[in-house]
């Protein structure tokens, strides 16, 4: 992790990415479990962007019968779906540039080839920085390509000591 403050203080945006809810599985597993637990102990609810959501089959098009995992972590209050990001926002579209360029860089990829979700993490952080519904974020990620190129991003665009990444497995260690 990066960064200056404590990830539990009450101002801190939680926004997580797809692999840290793949990785825990579903609500049998112990993982899911234990990442519930601490999401409640600690009040706290990881926020989501909307594309994640979808990848997690929350679309209603890719919806398997019953209830989905992240459905059940949206309505017990743990997990929230953030609005889309206001894309005109230069410092949004500023900082998901330069994620892009930092993942092609780092991992030898197009810029074209980078995914669209660990741009949409950075949006979402940036937005609630940027508009100060959140003094500090944490974001969890499995992908350590996308978690460095978004501290990067929000550092070098004036949210420096105000991010910090958490890898999604090592949070697991953490908490089971």
């Amino acid at each position: 992790m990066s960064g200056s403050f404590y990830p539990m203080q009450e101002d801190v945006i939680w926004v997580a990415d797809t692999g840290l809810f793949v990785a825990c599985g579903r609500q049998q597993n112990n993982k899911y479990t234990a990442l519930e637990r601490f999401a409640q102990r600690n009040d706290l609810s990881f926020v989501i962007p909307q594309r994640v959501y979808d990848e997690l089959g929350g679309a209603p098009d890719r919806s398997t019968p019953g209830q989905t995992p992240i459905n059940s972590a949206i309505d017990a209050g743990w997990v929230t779906v953030a609005e889309e990001p206001d894309y005109t926002n230069s410092t949004v579209s500023q900082v998901m540039d330069d994620v892009r360029t930092f993942i092609a860089q780092s991992s030898n990829r197009r810029e074209d080839q980078i995914e669209k979700a660990d741009t949409a993490l950075a949006a979402v952080a940036a937005e609630h920085l940027d508009v100060g519904d959140a003094e500090f974020t944490c974001v969890v990620t499995t992908d350590i390509d996308a978690g460095e190129a978004i501290v990067s991003a929000l550092s070098k665009n004036g949210f420096d000591n105000r991010v910090q990444f958490k890898n999604g497995f090592e949070l697991f260690e953490d908490i089971t």
